[in-house]
């Protein structure tokens, strides 16, 4: 669950309890994400101008990053970056310019 997530808003306590479900607070804000043995979390820390090329906005900051994904799902199918699409692939935050950016994939 996201740090600032209420349980019983965002979960079936109840449910979780019994079928003995861990649960885990990450760092970053948002919902709940469902995670499991093949989910990879990666996290990028550089100051702006290690790439000064890039705003520190959400869509360049994706873009940017698409570059790298690109490469590492070469083979596996195609890969592209699609902002508000039907399925949420990456998740991102700013806040007080801090960037998180969480990309999940099955």
């Amino acid at each position: 669950m996201g740090v600032s997530g209420k349980p019983t808003e965002l979960i079936e306590v109840n449910s979780v309890l019994q079928d003995k479900v861990p649960v885990i607070k990450r760092f970053t804000g948002g919902g709940t994400v469902i995670v499991d043995h093949g989910t990879i979390f990666a996290t990028f820390i550089c100051n702006k101008g290690a790439v000064p090329h890039v705003k520190p906005y959400p869509q360049p900051i994706m873009s940017w990053s698409s570059l790298l994904y690109g490469n590492v799902f070469q083979g596996i199918g195609e890969f592209a970056l699609r902002e508000n699409g039907k399925r949420a692939f990456g998740l991102h935050m700013q806040h007080e310019g801090l960037h998180i950016q969480t990309r999940l994939c099955q």
